[in-house]
Protein backbone atom coordinates (compact mmCIF):
# COMPACT_ATOMS: atom_id res chain seq x y z
CA UNK A 1 0.00 0.00 0.00
CA UNK A 2 1.52 3.33 -0.98
CA UNK A 3 2.19 5.95 1.71
CA UNK A 4 0.78 9.50 1.51
CA UNK A 5 4.35 10.66 1.68
CA UNK A 6 5.13 8.92 -1.58
CA UNK A 7 2.78 11.22 -3.51
CA UNK A 8 4.09 14.84 -3.49
CA UNK A 9 0.61 16.36 -3.74
CA UNK A 10 -0.73 14.23 -0.86
CA UNK A 11 2.39 14.95 1.22
CA UNK A 12 1.97 18.70 0.63
CA UNK A 13 -1.70 18.49 1.67
CA UNK A 14 -0.74 16.55 4.85
CA UNK A 15 1.93 19.13 5.68
CA UNK A 16 -0.57 21.98 5.22
CA UNK A 17 -3.13 20.17 7.40
CA UNK A 18 -0.53 19.55 10.15
CA UNK A 19 0.68 23.17 9.92
CA UNK A 20 -2.90 24.48 10.31
CA UNK A 21 -3.48 22.09 13.23
CA UNK A 22 -0.21 23.22 14.84
CA UNK A 23 -1.16 26.91 14.47
CA UNK A 24 -4.58 26.23 16.01
CA UNK A 25 -2.98 24.39 18.92
CA UNK A 26 -0.46 27.20 19.43
CA UNK A 27 -3.30 29.74 19.53
CA UNK A 28 -5.20 27.60 22.05
CA UNK A 29 -2.06 27.29 24.23
CA UNK A 30 -1.61 31.07 24.10
CA UNK A 31 -5.23 31.47 25.27
CA UNK A 32 -4.76 28.98 28.13
CA UNK A 33 -1.35 30.18 29.39
CA UNK A 34 -2.74 33.09 31.51
CA UNK A 35 -5.34 30.78 33.04
CA UNK A 36 -2.66 28.17 33.77
CA UNK A 37 -0.45 30.82 35.39
CA UNK A 38 -3.37 32.05 37.50
CA UNK A 39 -4.19 28.50 38.56
CA UNK A 40 -0.57 27.96 39.52
CA UNK A 41 -0.58 31.16 41.62
CA UNK A 42 -3.80 30.09 43.34
CA UNK A 43 -2.34 26.69 44.10
CA UNK A 44 0.81 28.26 45.54
CA UNK A 45 -1.23 30.75 47.58
CA UNK A 46 -3.38 27.92 48.88
CA UNK A 47 -0.29 25.92 49.76
CA UNK A 48 1.22 28.91 51.54
CA UNK A 49 -2.02 29.52 53.45
CA UNK A 50 -2.20 25.85 54.43
CA UNK A 51 1.42 25.93 55.57
CA UNK A 52 0.79 29.11 57.55
CA UNK A 53 -2.23 27.56 59.25
CA UNK A 54 -0.25 24.40 60.01
CA UNK A 55 2.54 26.44 61.61
CA UNK A 56 0.03 28.38 63.71
CA UNK A 57 -1.61 25.15 64.85
CA UNK A 58 1.76 23.65 65.78
CA UNK A 59 2.72 26.79 67.72
CA UNK A 60 -0.61 26.73 69.57
CA UNK A 61 -0.07 23.07 70.46
CA UNK A 62 3.42 23.85 71.81
CA UNK A 63 2.06 26.71 73.95
CA UNK A 64 -0.76 24.52 75.24
CA UNK A 65 1.74 21.79 76.18
CA UNK A 66 3.97 24.33 77.98
CA UNK A 67 0.98 25.75 79.86
CA UNK A 68 -0.13 22.24 80.81
CA UNK A 69 3.37 21.45 82.10
CA UNK A 70 3.50 24.68 84.13
CA UNK A 71 0.04 23.98 85.58
CA UNK A 72 1.08 20.48 86.68
CA UNK A 73 4.37 21.85 88.11
CA UNK A 74 2.45 24.50 90.08
CA UNK A 75 -0.10 21.98 91.35
CA UNK A 76 2.65 19.60 92.52
CA UNK A 77 4.60 22.44 94.15
CA UNK A 78 1.51 23.66 95.99
CA UNK A 79 0.65 20.14 97.15
CA UNK A 80 4.20 19.61 98.43
CA UNK A 81 4.48 23.07 100.03
CA UNK A 82 7.28 24.32 97.77
CA UNK A 83 7.97 27.96 97.04
CA UNK A 84 7.83 29.32 93.50
CA UNK A 85 11.65 29.28 93.26
CA UNK A 86 11.80 25.71 94.49
CA UNK A 87 9.07 24.70 92.04
CA UNK A 88 11.09 26.13 89.16
CA UNK A 89 13.83 23.58 89.93
CA UNK A 90 11.55 20.56 89.57
CA UNK A 91 12.42 18.27 86.67
CA UNK A 92 9.93 16.09 84.82
CA UNK A 93 7.24 16.09 82.17
CA UNK A 94 4.52 14.08 83.91
CA UNK A 95 2.80 14.59 87.25
CA UNK A 96 4.42 11.40 88.58
CA UNK A 97 7.94 12.52 87.58
CA UNK A 98 7.42 15.97 89.13
CA UNK A 99 6.03 14.50 92.36
CA UNK A 100 8.98 12.10 92.63
CA UNK A 101 11.42 14.96 92.05
CA UNK A 102 9.64 17.14 94.63
CA UNK A 103 9.82 14.30 97.18
CA UNK A 104 13.53 13.84 96.48
CA UNK A 105 14.11 17.60 96.78
CA UNK A 106 12.27 17.75 100.10
CA UNK A 107 14.16 14.75 101.45
CA UNK A 108 17.44 16.51 100.61
CA UNK A 109 16.28 19.59 102.54
CA UNK A 110 15.20 17.66 105.63
CA UNK A 111 18.12 16.37 107.73
CA UNK A 112 17.76 12.73 108.65
CA UNK A 113 17.33 11.97 112.37
CA UNK A 114 19.58 8.94 111.98
CA UNK A 115 22.06 9.38 109.14
CA UNK A 116 22.59 5.62 108.97
CA UNK A 117 25.82 3.73 108.52
CA UNK A 118 28.51 5.30 106.40
CA UNK A 119 27.06 8.79 106.66
CA UNK A 120 28.08 10.43 109.95
CA UNK A 121 26.12 13.34 111.29
CA UNK A 122 28.35 16.40 110.89
CA UNK A 123 29.07 18.43 113.98
CA UNK A 124 30.63 21.91 113.86
CA UNK A 125 34.24 22.20 114.98
CA UNK A 126 34.38 24.99 117.61
CA UNK A 127 38.14 25.47 117.13
CA UNK A 128 37.98 25.84 113.37
CA UNK A 129 39.19 29.26 112.23
CA UNK A 130 40.69 30.17 115.60
CA UNK A 131 43.96 29.62 117.36
CA UNK A 132 42.29 27.23 119.73
CA UNK A 133 42.00 29.89 122.42
CA UNK A 134 38.69 31.19 123.51
CA UNK A 135 37.87 34.52 121.91
CA UNK A 136 37.73 37.55 124.21
CA UNK A 137 34.59 39.51 124.81
CA UNK A 138 34.17 42.05 121.96
CA UNK A 139 33.45 44.86 124.44
CA UNK A 140 36.69 44.13 126.26
CA UNK A 141 38.60 44.01 122.99
CA UNK A 142 37.21 47.43 121.97
CA UNK A 143 38.06 48.92 125.35
CA UNK A 144 41.65 47.61 125.01
CA UNK A 145 42.05 49.13 121.54
CA UNK A 146 40.62 52.43 122.72
CA UNK A 147 42.90 52.46 125.77
CA UNK A 148 46.00 51.68 123.67
CA UNK A 149 45.13 54.39 121.15
CA UNK A 150 44.56 57.11 123.77
CA UNK A 151 47.72 56.32 125.78
CA UNK A 152 50.17 56.21 122.93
Amino acid sequence: MPSSWDDPTAARAEIERLTTELAANAARVAELEPAAAELHQLQEAGKTEAQRLTERAEAAERLAEQARGELIRTQVANAKGLTERQAARLIGTTREELEADADAFLSDLTPAADPGPGRPLMQPDPTQGSSGQRAADPAQMFAGILHNTLHH
